[in-house]
């Protein structure tokens, strides 16, 4: 008698159940000074309290199966920070987020919870712009007027050159082509609200320093905020939070 066998891969169970929920959060305060590496630590340990029924990576050592949307800077405030959670099976949006609230660390907040459509593109691949707004102290007397006409020349220029870091070490690099919008508010104390528009994706982006070598002859920036993380759309783009 002669035997046929057919291989068929294993499915994993955690492979085949996956439900991914998109959560938005705040990072304020003494969160601000929080790595990138240290936000993910502290998620994980989060998570593992709250009861979710949390989709692990394989492995050894498996973790809860986490992606983040674009890296904020050390020290920047953020009403705008995006993780892409994965469920193996599917709650309530309220639910999931009710028990991130109950354990998320001071500075930390969740703002909005959406469960995503199968396929969804991810959060690096659906972000298109990131939005800032800088507090900015004059460092001179500068009538409101003039402060608008400051700004106007700055983005008109057609080259604004700043120095970042490569693998091939510093070089000036034209951020100029990268800035997409920009908006001043005038304050009854003085202060300046500079909100403003950057590209991101493979042609690059701005990050919030690279404007310090800009603006430090004229302002003091008192505080740097990440205001909004801004989408593509289109049918695999929907809204999202």
């Amino acid at each position: 008698m002669e035997f046929v066998f057919t291989w068929k891969p294993t499915l994993n169970w955690r492979e085949v159940n996956k439900i991914t929920y998109r959560i938005k959060y705040s990072k304020k305060g003494i969160a601000r000074y929080t790595s990138h590496l240290d936000v993910l630590r502290v998620l994980t340990r989060t998570l593992r309290r709250t009861g979710l029924p949390l989709a692990y990576s394989v492995g050894f050592h498996p973790k809860p199966i986490l992606s983040f949307g674009p890296p904020l800077p050390l020290g920047v405030e953020s009403v705008a920070e995006y993780f892409d959670l994965e469920l193996t099976r599917t709650l309530a949006e309220e639910e999931v987020e009710l028990a991130l609230k109950q354990q998320l660390p001071p500075g930390m907040e969740v703002i909005a919870v959406q469960k995503l459509a199968p396929k969804s593109p991810s959060l690096m691949a659906a972000a298109d712009s990131i939005s800032y707004q800088f507090m900015l102290r004059r460092k001179c007397p500068l009538p409101d007027g003039q402060v608008e006409e400051w700004f106007a020349a700055l983005w008109s220029r057609p080259e604004l050159l700043v120095t970042k870091k490569t693998k091939q070490g510093q070089k000036p690099v034209n951020i100029r082509p990268l800035w997409k919008a920009y908006k001043l508010s005038f304050q009854p104390d003085g202060l300046i609200l500079f909100d403003f528009e950057v590209a991101f994706g493979p042609q690059g982006t701005i990050r919030p320093d690279d404007f310090d070598s800009l603006l430090v002859a004229a302002f003091q920036i008192e505080q740097r905020r990440r205001t909004a993380v801004n989408f593509k759309t289109g049918e695999r783009h929907r809204k999202v939070l």
